[in-house]
């Protein structure tokens, strides 16, 4: 690859690097215009080329891609995202994430929880560094669950719902097999947790429960927080969970964090006494932290958060009751049960200003802001593209010099961030592809009809 100082921003046009400073987050580029601004680096695209060696790496990468396999990431693509079972293959410039990544798995397997953040605008590829998370803890045999909050239906001032999209996600392997909250649940039979105010009791019933009794699926609903335990526990329900009452309700109300703190502790708790050496909670759009208009709501989601981050750093605090921390007032418990293990990972487009941002931001060690992609990697990644798309297209072969062209076209267009690539990469390969097969016309085609 041949990379030059020539870069070019969506509104200024192409201009040339003149100067940097703040260790190069920041440029001096003069404009075709003559205008001379310094503008963040990641506001600009660096313009480069492609030569016949990255394209023969790229060969190599793409080995042992079938045909289903190059069009499922294709039509991924399409959406500016990589398949699950893909991310470790299309995952190019992240050496410094994936050394922390690493680390932090590694820790876990030592049975020491951690809290990370990644921060980045939108559509710099903070899910795909999630997913790729979730995928490498997976094979290093741990619990994994990814949560996606959202400010109606999935907002931190809500621990319950939370706590049913965190269950709801849960997956191990065992034994060459995946498995689920309920697995986990069963598995957890023949452990003590007597002493665990909803765990203990929850246990003592599912040892009792047939697994094919009509009451079973209305308890596993309410446990996994689908329903409530009036629902299932009351009297005129043909499908009553009989002696469910001495199980604690699931709280539905804001100040309940201590509780939900407490069960997710459990989980990680469990997770590493039967074997799968912990859990991987990962947070995606965690800004819906700060963006709450109502300050109560919002001094509810900082304490929750907060609270899980010390949980996954196994704050002595917090295995007590504390007048210092929110406790629920039906039935407060400490927010840590036992000795956690648990990996906390946040994704967050950066709000500076905010105060909830800066109270979650400040409480994780730990953050790592995600920077464009540097040239390589983006040339890398679209050669490899371009490999596994005439895989998903036999017959479509894309000239050397049509790629260079492509290539350069797609670095003037693209300053939005990692999706954007992605997509306009397809876009521009669908284009070449049916001009090539003759279903639209060429540049030069529309010219001579038009002359």
């Amino acid at each position: 690859m041949r990379s030059s100082k020539l870069v070019s921003h969506p509104v200024f046009g192409e201009g040339e690097v003149l100067d940097s400073r703040w260790q190069g987050t920041e440029l001096l580029v003069r404009f075709q215009t003559g205008l001379r601004l310094w503008l963040p680096r990641h506001r600009v695209r660096f313009l480069v080329e492609v030569d016949e060696s990255l394209l023969d790496a790229a060969v190599a990468r793409s080995a042992g891609v079938d045909r289903v396999s190059a069009c499922r990431m294709i039509e991924a693509f399409r959406l500016g995202i990589v398949p699950h079972q893909d991310v470790e293959r299309f995952t190019f410039g992240r050496d410094q994430e994936l050394k922390l990544i690493d680390q932090a798995l590694a820790g876990l397997e030592r049975g020491k929880g951690d809290v990370l953040m990644f921060e980045g605008e939108y559509g710099s590829g903070k899910t795909h560094i999630l997913e790729l998370i979730h995928h490498r803890a997976l094979q290093a045999g741990m619990a994994v669950s990814l949560v996606q909050f959202d400010p109606v239906e999935v907002s931190p001032h809500r621990p319950k719902r939370v706590y049913r999209e965190l269950v709801r996600n849960l997956r191990f392997i065992s034994e060459g097999r995946e498995g689920g909250f309920r697995e986990l649940l069963q598995l957890a039979t023949r452990l003590d947790l007597t002493d665990h105010v909803f765990f203990g009791p929850l246990l003592r019933k599912l040892k009792r429960l047939e697994p094919n009794a009509r009451e079973s699926e209305v308890f596993w609903q309410w446990v996994e927080g689908e329903s409530t335990k009036e629902y299932a526990t009351e009297m005129r329900s043909p499908y009553r969970v009989r002696g469910a009452q001495g199980i604690p309700a699931l709280y539905d109300f804001s100040t309940a964090a201590d509780f939900y703190c407490n069960i997710i502790s459990a989980i990680s708790w469990m997770s590493r006494q039967l074997g799968f050496r912990g859990l991987v909670l990962l947070l995606d759009e965690a800004e819906t932290v700060t963006r709450l208009w109502d300050v109560v709501y919002l001094s509810k989601s900082i304490n929750f958060m907060e609270g899980l981050v010390r949980v996954a750093l196994n704050d002595p605090q917090l295995r007590a009751v504390s007048d210092r921390l929110i406790h629920n007032q039906v039935r407060p418990v400490p927010y840590i049960y036992r000795e956690p293990a648990l990996l906390l990972i946040f994704a967050t487009t950066p709000t500076p200003g905010e105060y909830g941002y800066l109270r979650l931001a400040n409480s994780v060690r730990r953050r790592l802001e995600l920077t464009p992609l540097a040239e390589q990697a983006l040339v890398d990644a679209f050669a490899t593209m371009i490999r596994i798309y005439e895989r998903a297209y036999p017959g479509f072969r894309l000239p050397v010099e049509e790629q260079k062209r492509l290539l350069a076209w797609l670095g003037r267009r693209s300053s939005g961030g990692v999706r954007t690539f992605i997509k306009g990469c397809v876009e521009a390969l669908d284009i070449a592809r049916l001009r090539q097969w003759g279903v639209i016309p060429t540049p030069a085609e529309i010219s001579s009809r038009a002359g």
